[in-house]
């Protein structure tokens, strides 16, 4: 399953034979952008996980921070709830990386890179 934003925001790939969703955000985020990205998982990606655990890896190489606390803590409680096991983030830089590895209290294990290929070894890793 392949999905696209029309403006270009962000792609969603589900893996169904590795249970992985591939997504990358793009450029900067308004609330109703992130609403609408979230109503992708709750209606698509929801019923083809079905509950089963699953992974997520996130590309946030061209992502620009938005100031959406209160809507990314819903997305990620959503997760949580549909049986989310582990989040992988790709990052441009070793600062950035440094500060999502140490950050605590998150409900989702998750654990960042600099590339796809350690990203991928360590999903694999993971049973992913």
């Amino acid at each position: 399953m392949l999905i696209t934003h029309p403006k270009g925001l962000y792609t969603i790939k589900y893996d169904s034979a590795r249970k992985v969703v591939y997504e990358a955000p793009v450029g900067l985020w308004t609330k109703e952008d992130y609403a609408e990205y979230h109503s992708q998982f709750e209606n698509k990606l929801g019923p083809a996980i079905a509950k089963q655990p699953w992974a997520i890896c996130t590309d946030l190489r061209k992502y620009k921070i938005s100031d959406l606390g209160e809507v990314m803590a819903k997305h990620v409680e959503w997760l949580s709830d549909n049986n989310v096991k582990y989040s992988a983030m790709i990052v441009d830089s070793a600062i950035v990386k440094m500060q999502i590895n140490r950050a605590v209290g998150v409900k989702i294990p998750q654990q960042a890179f600099l590339n796809e290929t350690e990203a991928e070894e360590w999903l694999k890793s993971k049973g992913f």
